[in-house]
């Protein structure tokens, strides 16, 4: 194999694995996407959140309502001792209606605090069906998406599968020292080892090349490079 052959064998092995970089990339990004939507989990942390405070809600709503129900026991029962009758001295009936009293202004108070926590609970609920609604939408429109992440996912890997069967088969058409060479070259020169000579210059740096360059490149027995970034050069025919 000529020195041009070697170099054009290089070039494409440089398309080869720049590919296999930008596929690797992509299958990283989609294998990433599938182990969940952020936006997924953020309505399931809300959801849950919206759950405990509809039933701390309803359990405030449910006290509210024990304790209203007992001050309306206990008014009515003194309210039945005051009006029955069977308490007839003075003092006592003077004592018995400052407690009746006493009972009717908390029964007012507690009436408005569970009138207010029956909205607040009746808000929380709504809250709650709003985000139920939002994580099923959601939920819904993720198993659509990771659906068709996974048929991505599975083509990049067969993708990935060929390219890497066919740099296999290309590197081993070419001598190992020169394939080390440009392995090395890749990881010092950002991932570009060859550069195509383009209207007599270096594609890479644009250096124009002299015209002994030029036939060094075209017929030289030797590998050449860039003298200004130290590329290996291809010359294609």
């Amino acid at each position: 194999m000529s020195t041009t052959q070697i170099a054009a064998a290089l070039f494409q092995l440089q398309q080869l694995d720049l590919e296999l970089e930008r596929l690797v990339a992509e299958l990283q990004s989609v294998v990433n996407s599938l182990e969940g939507s952020s936006k997924l989990q953020k309505l399931r942390a809300e959801h849950d959140i919206a759950q405990q405070q509809l039933r701390a809600g309803l359990q405030a709503q449910k006290e509210a309502e024990w304790v209203l129900e007992e001050l309306n026991n206990r008014l009515s029962a003194q309210e039945q001792r005051l009006y029955g009758g069977a308490v007839t001295n003075p003092k006592e009936l003077s004592a018995l209606q400052q407690e009746v009293q006493r009972l009717r202004a908390q029964q007012s108070r507690q009436e408005e605090t569970a009138l207010e926590v029956m909205d607040s609970a009746e808000s929380l609920q709504e809250m709650a069906r709003q985000k139920a609604e939002e994580l099923e939408q959601e939920e819904k429109t993720w198993g659509e998406e990771s659906a068709s992440l996974r048929a991505r996912r599975d083509q990049l890997e067969v993708r990935q599968q060929e390219l890497q069967g066919r740099r296999a088969q290309l590197a081993s058409t070419i001598e190992p020292r020169f394939v080390n060479r440009y392995d090395v070259m890749r990881r010092t020169k950002q991932g570009r080892a060859v550069s195509k000579v383009d209207q007599n210059s270096c594609q890479w740096c644009r250096v124009i090349l002299t015209p002994s360059e030029l036939q060094r490149v075209r017929t030289g027995t030797d590998l050449q490079t860039c003298t200004n970034c130290g590329r290996i050069l291809y010359y294609d025919r």
